[in-house]
């Protein structure tokens, strides 16, 4: 018995790596609201009914283009221990500045909550675990408040925030949310 997928499985498997190629390359180059599926159907070079043949909802297609992005930002795993965390900055935030155009898009779309709810929730979660083993002299409010202000310098939006609001080149940038999650930490290590 042949374990080597059929014919139609190649098919299937290629054409849904067109559908979301074609879907990361509009995120990468095109303006926001551009990632309809009827643009991404024209980019493929398909119609939208191929398209809702592979995705059934547009909820469906949403989900599998944000796992596409997910997969191709791909960010460093999260720290595993408590010193490491302000040094996890640079690895993450270089890897947006690698993957600026796609993590911009990301960040202004439907996409966002569905990245989210898989990336960032398990570095949250990874950052919260770290905060109570470390911290378990501290309220269960403070470590909440310390993981979560570690959190938001880990996140992409504020990379974003940093390098074009405040237009701040990438290694200030850096040095800025290192510094904020070492003193993170200072505060909530305090006995």
């Amino acid at each position: 018995m042949s374990s080597a997928p059929t014919l139609t499985e190649r098919h299937t498997d290629a054409t849904q790596r067109l559908i979301l190629s074609s879907a990361l390359d509009l995120l990468e180059r095109a303006s926001v609201p551009e990632l309809t599926v009827r643009a991404v159907a024209k980019q493929a070079g398909m119609s939208e009914r191929t398209v809702f043949r592979y995705y059934a909802s547009r909820d469906a297609f949403l989900d599998a283009v944000a796992a596409e992005v997910v997969s191709h930002i791909a960010t460093p795993p999260a720290p595993v221990r408590i010193g490491e965390l302000p040094g996890y900055v640079r690895p993450l935030y270089t890897r947006f500045e690698e993957k600026s155009a796609l993590v911009q898009s990301a960040l202004h779309t439907e996409l966002l909550r569905r990245v989210r709810e898989s990336v960032a929730l398990g570095r949250w979660r990874a950052v919260c675990a770290l905060i109570d083993a470390y911290a378990p002299h501290r309220t269960a409010q403070d470590r909440t408040i310390a993981a979560a202000n570690i959190r938001y310098y880990l996140s992409a939006t504020t990379w974003h925030y940093y390098r074009f609001q405040f237009a701040l080149p990438l290694d200030e940038a850096i040095v800025c949310a290192e510094t904020a999650v070492r003193l993170a930490l200072q505060e909530i290590g305090r006995g």
